[in-house]
Formats: structure tokens, sequence, C-alpha cells
């Protein structure tokens, strides 16, 4: 996790206050609220961890609606119901409240909702226990907050890129500038008059900036905010009209540098969307006669619609200013870190390439780091302030593939209740990375290749033809080359993709690289974890060198967090690491040398194993491709060996 949020549940974690509570299924249950996208996911996915860890028989999470009445927000078990009177009272106290056979403990407030945990079936109720149920309902209740926060960020994020790619269609040729020399000439042609300025207000300065200014250098007219009629109006927020009986109010300085002679004018102010002032709308000589009421009134409705397209406009370009400086700080910080040669020689190729539009195949084993490669070519390309869209290929199904790549029409089968946008289209301009290629089916590899060939979508149930243009990063951990001769991957897609080709070394094979990884992520988790980095002693290092890493960097970096959240000390000893049963490579020779059980046990672990890898670690995901239900597959994994004991 990666808020502030997540620090002060470390620094909570870590008080004197909880230390004799934490446990390791306190760290997973943690986990679990980083892996779920919903309140109810992980609750769902929770519950029975910590009705396992109670030796309770059933737990309910009650939330009450809008009416104030009661709900089921998650249920494990019977559905034992407790009294709602009682639920109020306990949403109000901070201490576990005890029923018969059961606990009550208030979670407080979670997206607006009130939130109560209960659970049954438990038989101790001592105080000491009472003070165990409350520390689980705050862990509960840190991860229901943190899962609100991450949404409504994403919320916020989703509702920020839509609004840069809507307005970025509107702006391509329409900066500030060119957005009020555009105004000027719509109102002098509208109100028939020789000239019109817009004058911005810089009030730190105590400065009005006008444009267009013919005559000035840039453009540009800088005069004092009091001087003047549009000092008066933005002064007073009053329009004005003058004409040449009322020499007194007309600025003819501002004349003289203009080389310019203001027989009349009209101004009016320019009026945020809160009320305040920030410019004015200045039209300079009526063409014939002086300006009137009319022309009064309507400039001020004009006025109205300008400034809120210069506010907007104004937004619009700090935003995007503000994607850039995301952009460019994305491009420094994304890196691989190494020194070995073959990292040095694969820097340098990124590098080289990330200039060009070429499709990349990016090949190594799971977790060696094939999507931060991505990522690094995609910023430091031209495309760098566009999306970089991601796709899962091993999660995508055949029926599934051309709704999610192409987009679909509304009505274009049973579910689709609207139109929506394929990742083709989300990464219009951008770069899209298909991450497990080789997973692809045959018939989604001949729809993916016309694409790339043709460069057009049609969505699902659509007619229209609709031009991508979008720079493909593929990444396999297989031999495709194999897959080519076996007929199992298209050949002809095959060459389309492997333009250019980056592999990826195994970390068993990067060296020194493994300490100053491991050191550098141990460093950034002890951070987070508000406590001195630990160092690691010379039997430490050995031991890391010897193992082989299967998992590479990413089981690197969960071992380091591990070590750094729940190992004590200012030492890392090597027997510190425990390394499971899953992730020991084992030889065809080694096995035949070991009793049918054992050998047995070792194939398995590496055939979950490699499941999980494939799946990112999502047991949901790795179960439903081993055919197995989720907590059958959780039993199975305890039973290797494959999980920390709880």
């Amino acid at each position: 996790m990666n808020s502030n949020a997540d620090n002060d549940f470390a620094y909570w974690a870590a008080s004197e206050e909880i230390t004799h509570f934490l446990e390791p299924w306190h760290a997973r249950l943690l986990m679990l609220a980083q892996q779920n996208e919903s309140a109810a996911a992980f609750l769902d996915a929770g519950l029975p961890t910590v009705i396992a860890e109670l030796s309770a028989l059933e737990a309910t999470v009650y939330q009450q609606n809008n009416l104030g009445l009661w709900q089921h927000a998650c249920q494990q078990g019977a559905g034992l119901e407790v009294d709602a009177e009682l639920l109020t009272s306990a949403l109000e106290r901070q201490t576990a409240v005890f029923i018969e056979s059961g606990v009550v403990v208030s979670l407080g407030i979670h997206a607006n909702r009130p939130m109560v945990f209960a659970a049954y079936g438990i038989t101790d109720q001592s105080e000491k226990a009472a003070a165990r149920y409350q520390f689980i309902a705050k862990l509960l209740a840190y991860s229901l907050q943190f899962l609100t926060n991450r949404a409504k960020v994403a919320a916020r994020s989703n509702r920020l890129e839509q609004l840069l790619a809507i307005i970025e269609g509107w702006q391509k040729s329409q900066d500030m500038l060119s957005l009020l020399n555009d105004m000027a000439n719509a109102a002098t042609e509208l109100f028939a008059s020789e000239r019109a300025s817009i004058f911005l207000w810089d009030r730190p300065n105590k400065l009005l900036v006008g444009r267009p200014a013919l005559g000035v250098e840039n453009g540009e007219l800088r005069i004092p905010d009091d001087r003047g009629v549009v000092g008066q109006v933005v002064q007073t927020g009053e329009p004005r009209r003058t004409d040449e009986l009322e020499q007194k109010e007309i600025d003819r300085a501002v004349d003289q540098q203009l080389e310019f002679h203001t027989r009349n004018l009209l101004c009016v102010p320019l009026l945020g969307k809160r009320g305040k002032i920030f410019g004015a709308f200045e039209l300079i000589n009526k063409l014939q006669g002086n300006f009137t009421a009319a022309d009064e009134t309507g400039l001020t409705e004009l006025a109205v619609h300008a400034a809120t397209a210069l506010e907007n406009t104004q937004e619009i370009q700090q935003l995007i200013a503000n994607r850039d400086r995301l952009a460019d700080a994305a491009a420094a910080e994304i890196k691989m870190i190494g020194n070995c040669s073959a990292i040095q020689e694969m820097q340098a190729k990124i590098e080289k390439v990330a200039a060009t539009n070429l499709p990349v195949m990016v090949l190594g084993e799971n977790g060696t780091g094939k999507e931060v490669v991505s990522r690094m070519i995609h910023y430091r390309s031209d495309r760098r302030n566009q999306p970089l869209i991601a796709v899962n290929c091993a999660a995508l199904a055949d029926t599934l593939l051309e709704s999610e790549l192409f987009g679909h029409e509304k009505g274009a089968f049973t579910d689709a209740h609207e139109a929506r946008a394929g990742k083709f289209e989300l990464a219009h301009q951008g770069t899209l990375f298909l991450d497990e290629i080789g997973d692809m089916s045959l018939a989604g590899q001949a729809k993916l290749l016309r694409v790339l060939e043709d460069k057009i979508i049609t969505r699902v149930g659509g007619t229209e033809e609709i031009f991508t243009d979008v720079r493909v990063i593929a990444a396999t951990n297989q031999d495709l080359g194999a897959m080519v001769r076996e007929k199992t991957f298209r050949e002809d897609l095959f060459f389309r993709l492997n333009v250019v080709a980056i592999e990826l070394p195994a970390l068993r094979e990067r060296g020194d690289d493994i300490l100053m990884l491991a050191e550098h992520f141990l460093t950034d988790f002890a951070a987070k974890a508000h406590r001195k980095m630990p160092v690691f002693t010379k039997q430490a290092k050995l031991k890391m060198f010897e193992h082989r890493w299967p998992g590479n960097v990413r089981e690197l970096r969960n071992t380091m967090e591990r070590i750094a959240f729940l190992v004590d000390g200012d030492l890392v000893e090597a027997d510190m690491f425990s390394f499971n049963a899953g992730q020991q490579e084992v030889t065809a020779g080694q096995a035949m040398n070991q009793p049918l059980p054992d050998a047995t046990a070792n194939f398995q672990c590496e055939y979950i194993q490699k499941h999980l890898d494939v799946s990112r670690g999502n047991i949901s995901q790795a179960a439903e491709k081993i055919g197995m239900h989720r907590s059958n597959l959780h039993r199975k994994m305890k039973q290797l060996g494959m999980l920390d004991d709880e």
C-alpha cells in the first residue's frame, strides 16, 4: 500500500500498546485489503480467516442503510441475527460488547455507512479477549478505510483521465492565447467594434494583463489594476460605458503606448464560478455611434461564457502541466536497478528502442520485471504523456477477448448495457502492453494480428471503423519460437511482435545485483515500517546468493517486505529467510532420489507456484486455472508448507 494511512497503521502496529496482539495472520488480513478492489470482496475473503483465528462458528458485518436500518454487508455462517438496538449501541461504544456466545464490536463509519462486526460461537469472553476482539475490529476498520480511500483516489484519477481525454481533443489547436484571440475576434464582429481585449487580473502583482494588444511587443498589455476604465471595473465589479465626452476616464497613456485613439469603450467584469472577479472584457470604438445598454447586456452575457471557458482552459492547462510533470517524474523513477552486464546492456537497448515506434517483445521468467521494462520504454518515448494500457492475455477468455480489446456497442450482447471503448481505443496515441501473450488462444491471435496490420478496429456490435495509433509491447515467459514450431502460436503474429526482443536475465544470473536489490527493497520497506534498516550478516548474504530465486525479483521484494515488517532486531540473520517449499527447484535427477511422497509434494508445489506466478499471486485466479475451489487450494498450500504457519 502507498498512502499516509499505511504509515499511520505501521506506526500504530509498532506501538507498545498492541505489539502483544500482532500475529502473522494479521499481516495476511492486511494483504487481503491490498489484493481486493472492494470492501465486499475484502470481507468475503477476510472473514473466513477471522472466524478460523477466533475459533468462532460464524461472523457477520452489519451496515446501516440510508434509512437507518441494519443490513448484512457480509455474512459467513448460519446467519444468526443481532438485535438492531444492540448494534446501534455497540456502534457508539469504544469497547467490545459481549452477547450470548458472541461479541459485537464497532467498525466505525466507512463510505458514509456505520458498520459493526459480530462473531458467534466464541467461548472466551475475558477482558483480555475483549481487547483482542477490539484490536481485530481496528484492523478490519483500517482495511475498510484503506479500501474506501483507494476507491476515492481511483474515482478521482478516472475522472481526471476522462477529462483530459475530452479536453485534449478540444484544445489540440487552441491554447489560452488562441482562445483569447478567438474571443476578441468574435466580440468585435458581434458588437461591431474596432477592437476587443480580455484582461486577466494578476492580483499578487496588482496588474491587469490584456490580450490581444495590437502594437505592443508579444501582443500583451500590462497596466496597474487601478488605472482607467478597466481598473474601475475590476475594483468595483460594475460594467462601464464611456464615450468621448468622458475624456477623464479614458487612459490616454495607454492610447499613446498603442498608438491608437479611443473614442468610446465598453467594459464588463469577468466573474469566476464562485463570483470572484478575475478580469475584464473590453470593447473599444463602436463602428457607428456609442455602445448601448443592449451592447452592455450582450457583452455581460458573453462574458459569462468567456469566463467559464477561460477558467476551464486555465484549469486544463494546469492539469496538463501536472500530467507532464508526473510523466517526467515517472520517467525518472522507473528504472531497472542493477549493475550486471546483462542489465546494463538491456538499459542501453531500452533507451534506443524507446525513441522509435517499433513493436517490442519482452522475454523473461515470471518476476524478472517485464512490466517494469514496458513502463521504462513507454515513459522514455514520445508517447509518455499518453496512456499506457496493460492487458493480461492469460485472463482473457475467447468470449471476452474482442470486447476487451476492441470494445462493444450498447446491446451487442446480453450484458452490454452501454457502449464501451476497448483497450486499443483507450491506448490511442499511447502504448498497449500485452502481458502473457503466449497464453492467448489461436483465435484471439488471429484477431489481434488483423488489428496490428490494419490499425483499424470495429467494436463488437458496431459497423464504424476506428483508427488506432498504438505502440504494442508484448511480454511472455514462454518459448514462443518453440510454440511456433508446435503450431500453438501463429508465426505471422510472432514476426509482427518480435521486431525488437529484450530478454531479462533471471535474478540468480545477476550476481551482486541480488544484494543491491535486497538492500534497495529493505531500505524502502524499513522506512514504511518506521524502523531503522537492519543489516545483512555475512551468512544471510551467502544464503541469498545460494538461493535459486525461482520467483525472481518479485520473490526477493516480497521477502524483504516480510523481513522489514515482521522481523525484529538490527541484523538480518540467515535463519530469518523462510523460503517456501514450493519455491525450491528440484531437478529430475534429484527427484529420482526422493521417496515418492516427497517427489509428489515437490511437483505439486512447483505446479501451484507456476500458476500463482502467472496469476500474479492471486489465489482465486490460480485456483480457477488449476480447476480447484479457492478454499481447497488454500488448504492444499497449507498442507504443502507453502503458507506461513498460522
